[in-house]
């Protein structure tokens, strides 16, 4: 099992927003592939995979999370 957690974006930054998914909840991803999208004041980022298995969200599109808050487990199936 993988956790997927909020990265640093930038030094000053505390939280992003989870703009997109790229990967559907129960739905299997490779270690690489696009996984989510987040966005700050200044910065959009895609966000890639960092192990493959089943991706279980544990954060909902739309919200903003601190930096290294859950957003999903890769589960290793």
């Amino acid at each position: 099992m993988t956790e997927v957690r909020m990265p640093k974006p930038g030094d000053a930054i505390t939280e992003a927003e989870l703009t997109g998914r790229y990967v559907a909840d129960g739905a299997r991803v490779a270690e690489g592939d696009l996984l989510y999208q987040i966005a700050t004041d200044k910065v959009e980022m895609d966000i890639e995979a960092p192990a493959s298995g089943v991706v279980v969200w544990k954060a909902d599109v739309g919200n903003s999370y601190d930096v290294g808050s859950l957003l999903a487990i890769i589960e290793d199936k």
